[in-house]
Formats: C-alpha cells, structure tokens, sequence
C-alpha cells in the first residue's frame, strides 16, 4: 500500500515538472535571447508575438474556447495551445507557448 501511494505521488509529481511557468502577457527567456508576447483580441482572436514578430494570428473556437496553433519563427516551429481558463481565473485565457525549447503559459 504505502508503495503504490509513493509510486502515484511520484508519477504526479513528475507530471507537475512539465508543466510551463504560467506568465501574463509577456515572457523573456532568462538569456534574453526570445521575448514572448500575447494578446487576445475581442475576446477570440489569438495574436502571438516573438521577439516584435507576429507568428500567430487566429481565432479561439468560440464554441469550446480553445485552439491548437502553428507558427514560424526564423525558420523554427512556434506553436501554441490555448483554453479559456476556469476557477479563480475565470475568463482569462491561457496559452501554452512552445518556440526554441522554450516553453511557458501566457495569461492574455
């Protein structure tokens, strides 16, 4: 018994690690090198930024609140999960934003 309840914090635990720090709207990587920014236009339309470039722009499902985007920047893959948050943060959306083995959550 104690063994499964370790091996189940462990698995949770690790689970955790995974996840992006969750930001507002801006994040700059701790060598400076990449600024991330979002924003959320009338309440559906996804931009996000790299470094001043825009790489994605387009609409959440306003049936669900969510979507899966795709970008590019300089030649690298950019892409960007997003849902409408629920809770305490209820009407925010998060974006989880991956570019350059960067990979954080933006609060728009």
């Amino acid at each position: 018994m104690k063994f499964t309840i370790a091996a189940v914090m462990a698995v949770t635990m690790s689970g955790c690690a995974a996840f992006a720090p969750v930001t507002d709207t801006h994040y700059t990587s701790r060598d400076g090198k990449l600024d991330i920014h979002g924003e959320l236009v009338d309440s559906s339309d996804v931009r996000i930024f790299v470094n001043g470039a825009k790489v994605i722009d387009d609409q959440i499902s306003l049936l669900h609140g969510d979507g899966r985007f795709d970008g590019s920047y300089q030649g690298k893959p950019v892409r960007a999960d997003c849902a409408k948050s629920a809770g305490r943060q209820a009407n925010a959306t998060l974006c989880t934003v991956a570019v350059d083995g960067e990979r954080v959550t933006l609060r728009l």
